[in-house]
């Protein structure tokens, strides 16, 4: 583990002088280097200094390089700017914070270097945004993050005092209501849960799409890392309080699905489909079954990949016309047809369309949910309906219909956005064909 600590830290001296290619050929090599030469088991391998890996926070690692990879990748075109070694650097820090998060086993470990990875998001959306409303999102994601989490903190404090150590695999039963609402209260806002939501779309909407593609493709996912970690710790509580997260979750899914067909701001609506769909994730979570936890950790891993495609096509879109309307953006099909492609895949695997790893993962929930209750298929049709509902929605009114002026002014793409996409929607293929690899 020490040797993945100095690999980040020599990335330093990279970003000062704002050798970009060199850094994206390092941090290729350093996710290759990941996939080959570690293995994950059903129980912690790979221990020293505290930090360690098993089935979960390897897929959850390679995620996260592999979105920050494409982070770098996107932004490459504001490598001439003055200033731009600052981005590299805040991106640098932003993948080893999130790293060292997911192999860590203690849970002090786990909540420092959990509020640490929010800092960088932090400065992405008050450098790098786009409106001036971003420094209210800023403060609103963390001041969120921060109140929901203190009180974690504080049982952290508490338990290590009275237990000697607080690691993942102790064996602890918690007996105590208030533990159990503090314990999962934290993860539940960073998921987010329907009625803690509030944060999230603001900050999609000010932040550039670099930002949003962290803040989908990993920054949601340590909400249900935790979540998937705490479980061990609460299983009397959870079996007996299911019913109202599960409720709750699956009411919201449906409204914000709903929601989503009222959208005219494109970015707005992939930030409220996320919502949505994390919705799932908590209920197939609160059925504490195994095809639940199977389901919700790859859909965590398929949203992740399409949802931060979605956010950089929409900011390829917004270079270009300087808007997301989709009263504006129209008709892409005729000038665009290549990004016409591209975008079809990332809205059928949005609406979970075979063979994408969404698919596998949905049905997964939906065994999990069904068994758990029979009476929650019927939210489950009209969520899964109303998902496919915006998905064809988002690609019909963008791609169809009459195209204003402004596409005259339009060039036809650049081979590193076509390769961002292409990067973005071929694990989502294609781990569906190497299932076993995974579990």
């Amino acid at each position: 583990m020490l040797s993945l600590f100095f690999f980040f830290l020599s990335l330093i001296p990279i970003c000062f002088f704002s050798f970009w290619y060199l850094y994206i050929y390092f941090m290729f090599f350093f996710f290759f280097f990941f996939f080959i030469n570690f293995r994950f088991y059903d129980f912690f391998s790979f221990i020293s200094f505290g930090f360690g890996m098993d089935f979960y926070s390897y897929g959850f690692c390679l995620l996260s390089i592999w979105i920050c990879i494409l982070m770098a990748y996107s932004m490459i075109n504001y490598s001439v700017s003055l200033y731009s070694f600052y981005y590299l650097l805040n991106l640098n820090f932003l993948v080893f914070f999130l790293v060292i998060c997911f192999l860590s086993i203690d849970f002090f470990s786990f909540y420092f270097f959990f509020e640490c990875s929010v800092l960088p998001v932090f400065f992405l959306i008050l450098g790098w945004g786009y409106q001036p409303e971003r420094l209210s999102s800023g403060f609103y994601l963390l001041f969120y993050t921060l109140f929901s989490s203190l009180p974690f903190l504080l049982i952290i404090f508490y338990l290590s005092i009275t237990e000697g150590y607080f690691y993942f695999d102790l064996d602890y039963s918690c007996l105590n209501f208030y533990f159990f609402f503090f314990f999962i209260f934290s993860f539940l806002v960073s998921f987010p849960m329907f009625m803690f939501h509030f944060w999230l779309p603001s900050a999609h909407v000010e932040a550039p799409s670099s930002g949003s593609m962290i803040l989908a493709g990993v920054m949601l996912k340590l909400g249900g890392y935790g979540l998937i970690r705490v479980f061990k710790f609460l299983v009397d509580y959870v079996i007996y309080y299911s019913f109202f997260f599960i409720s709750v979750s699956l009411m919201g899914s449906f409204f914000i699905s709903v929601f989503c067909l009222l959208q005219s701001d494109m970015k707005v609506l992939v930030a409220y489909s996320s919502v949505s769909h994390m919705g799932l994730v908590i209920c197939s979570l609160f059925t504490l079954f195994d095809y639940g936890f199977l389901g919700s950790y790859f859909l965590m891993i398929s949203h992740g990949l399409v949802s931060s495609g979605l956010f950089y096509f929409i900011g390829c879109l917004y270079d270009r016309f300087c808007s997301r309307s989709l009263f504006v953006v129209k008709g892409l099909m005729n000038f665009l047809p290549s990004f016409t492609f591209f975008f079809f895949f990332f809205c059928v695997c949005n609406m979970s369309c075979p063979p994408s790893l969404n698919l596998f993962s949905e049905i997964c929930i939906i065994f999990s949910l069904v068994t758990w209750s029979f009476y929650t298929f019927f939210f489950l049709f009209f969520i899964l309906f109303f998902t496919a509902c915006y998905s064809i929605y988002l690609f019909s009114f963008s791609h169809h219909g009459g195209f204003s002026g402004l596409i005259f002014f339009v060039d036809g793409g650049l081979i590193r956005e076509y390769l961002i996409f292409f990067l973005h929607i071929f694990p989502v293929f294609f781990i569906v064909f190497n299932l076993h690899f995974f579990f």
